[in-house]
């Protein structure tokens, strides 16, 4: 099993996922056999090598038909009414100089066609995929990619999920890179993936409703319901697809990364759209090491141990602040509005326990566990937001359970569940703010909807499914 950590300093999209995970060495032809049942769709794949920058990069292009084609990479379709500073090149690719081999055909002429999109349903997505020969982690991967783009798209009009049609997302090539990147993470055995920030851009971009200001809905929608950290700057342009921010969200198992990590190999994936800055999304397979916090020099008796002591080196420990402080003079107007703001600055957890101080004054201990990156910033709400004039902190090791995400399908519409292993120990949990929104959904009570979920067959096969060391 391996760590990715996917750098989206310039934006993240689906074919710059594909061409990160394909540089980074996983098997073109896994991908061309589970694409097969597709080769009738107007499209063909090109796998190549471009410059960006100066930097050998791998490019997967999915060469649409003239019948298919859909203005992705057309600067001039897409910002219309921009200054001209938001693209390079206002038409093309923005491929900067293509050489190696080319897996297909020649792209087609890519002029302003008007022929009819596709518009599919989610249940004809579904189709497609379940019609695909997939392995179960790169089909769990689709779905959850899928079904988080249609609850996005369903929040942001307002319609239920099994009425969303999909325009751009449901494309073709939207659907060739999801299937094409869910077999890529499994061929290459990745199981944690750690994405500390997705950088978007802003301005406006044109897309089958018309122009929608950057972040498009989609993608705001995903963040909000899975946690997908974003960084906003100030560069002009979509930096962040619908179909890239469900890659990210649906296999990101953390946004911190580990304290000291060995780099394994680094894979470059382009994108298409010529922005001032290129679009280049840098994945890397990393190897965690064992934390060192002391600057202190070891003992020659510490370091002849430590010579003669095994090569491997130890699992790295997962470690935690936690902050403490005592309150006796803050209303509870006050705490209850502390622990709120606690949470949404990145607290991991946060509570009260009541206690007893000197003079048997009745009071409450605040405690509230984060990371290193947070730290700071949830002291200063503390102090900002309590009557306290200190606090006690204090790192932590942690034994943690491995933590991924599934999509469960229910009477009531998509849940998403939490599944949790360590060793032989495996749980599935119906997360609270989804249960929440399907039940508000379907109009029916929380109960119904979370047995639905932790009984669905998605659950159950998440216990089934073959651990680590069983492969």
């Amino acid at each position: 099993m391996s760590m990715l950590y996917w750098d989206c300093q310039t934006g993240i999209s689906g074919d710059m996922v594909v061409a990160s995970l394909r540089d980074l060495g996983a098997c073109e032809e896994s991908v061309r056999h589970a694409l097969e049942p597709l080769r009738g769709e107007g499209f063909t794949l090109r796998v190549s090598r471009v410059t960006k920058s100066g930097l050998d990069c791998c490019d997967f292009d999915v060469v649409l038909d003239a019948l298919h084609e859909n203005h992705d990479h057309d600067m001039a379709y897409l910002y219309p009414d921009d200054p001209d500073d938001v693209a390079i090149h206002n038409h093309g690719h923005g491929h900067d100089h293509c050489h190696g081999e080319d897996h297909g055909t020649e792209p087609a002429d890519h002029e302003h066609h008007h022929h009819g999109h596709h518009h599919r349903s989610y249940a004809d997505v579904k189709a497609i995929l379940a019609s695909l020969d997939l392995s179960p982690r790169a089909r769990r991967i689709a779905d959850d990619a899928f079904g988080l783009v249609a609850r996005a798209e369903s929040k942001a009009h307002g319609l239920p999920v099994d009425q969303v049609h999909f325009h751009e997302v449901g494309a073709i090539d939207s659907i060739v890179d999801v299937v094409a990147a869910a077999v890529c993470l499994d061929d290459l055995d990745i199981d944690q993936v750690v994405v500390p920030s997705v950088t978007e851009g802003s301005g406006l971009v044109r897309c089958q409703h018309g122009m929608l200001p950057v972040p498009v809905p989609a993608v705001v929608n995903i963040a909000a319901m899975t946690g997908l950290p974003l960084h906003m700057s100030t560069r002009r342009g979509e930096l962040v697809t619908p179909t890239g921010a469900a890659l990210a969200a649906a296999v990101m198992t953390s946004d911190q990364l580990p304290r000291r990590f060995r780099v394994l190999k680094v894979g470059l994936g382009a994108g298409k759209r010529a922005y001032q800055v290129p679009s280049i999304l840098r994945a890397m397979l990393i190897e965690p090491l064992p934390d060192q916090t002391s600057d202190m020099i070891p003992s020659p008796t510490a370091a002849d141990a430590a010579a003669d002591a095994p090569s491997s080196a130890p699992e790295p420990a997962d470690t935690i602040w936690k902050l403490e402080c005592n309150i006796d003079d803050s209303t509870g107007e006050m705490l209850g509005a502390v622990l709120t703001d606690l949470m949404e600055a990145g607290a991991r957890d946060a509570h009260f326990l009541p206690v007893y101080m000197k003079k048997n004054r009745p009071a409450y201990e605040l405690a509230v566990i984060c990371d290193d990156g947070h730290r700071e910033a949830l002291e200063d709400i503390v102090f900002r937001e309590t009557t306290t004039i200190g606090i006690r902190r204090q790192r932590m090791e942690r034994s943690i359970m491995d933590v991924s995400f599934r999509t469960a399908q229910t009477a009531y519409g998509p849940v998403r569940l939490k599944v949790c292993r360590r060793g032989d120990v495996s749980r599935a949990y119906p997360e609270y703010d989804s249960v929440m929104e399907a039940a508000r959904r379907a109009q029916t009570d929380f109960r119904a909807v979370y047995l639905a979920a932790a009984t669905s067959t998605t659950a159950t096969a998440a216990f089934e499914e073959p651990q680590p060391d069983d492969r």
